[in-house]
């Protein structure tokens, strides 16, 4: 609530995951479609006490039957965008994992220059983007489709093993 809330304050759009409490049960028990958008408010009942008027956007699960999968906005979204919007929501994996991903080929720095750790941290995504590539390229020779065809710990071994020059 309190992001919210500062996202609200600073005029900025959102788009959030909404955990199914009992006002978002009551809601979904209230329209019994499978897919719907309506007006809800975002409700603090602690004090200090808010409220904070959003969006509700549902669609079924991709893979339970018996579950929704729910978000509040406070941007305008007809019923026919409730979709993409979902799916625009879930890509978001991808680019978290990403990041998680970059993270493994940081260097340890105690470096409070800023030109030094933004070295380090462009260095770090080149890294990330040649094992991407490495990967694409032995797409085909995987033995487990569920996973990359080189692990970054392999990968990170195989470069650190290239003698310089």
């Amino acid at each position: 609530m309190p992001l919210v809330e500062t996202f609200v304050e600073l005029d900025v759009n959102f788009v959030m995951r909404a955990p199914q409490t009992v006002r978002v049960k009551r809601a979904l028990e209230a329209h019994g479609a499978s897919r719907f958008v309506t007006d809800y408010e975002l409700v603090r009942e602690n004090p200090p006490t808010d409220r904070v008027p959003v969006t509700l956007v549902v669609v079924s699960h991709r893979k339970r039957d018996d579950n929704s999968f729910c978000l509040v906005t406070n941007c305008a979204v007809s019923e026919d965008a409730a979709e993409p919007l979902t799916e625009a929501y879930r890509r978001r994996w991808g680019i978290k994992t990403s990041y998680q991903k970059i993270g493994e080929f940081l260097p340890r720095t105690s470096s409070p220059t800023f030109v030094v750790r933004l070295f380090e941290f462009l260095f770090a995504v080149a890294m990330y983007n040649l094992w991407i590539l490495v990967c694409l390229f032995l797409a085909e020779q995987r033995n487990y489709k569920d996973r990359p065809a080189v692990s970054t710990a392999l990968f990170r071994l195989f470069v650190l093993s290239v003698p310089d020059g």
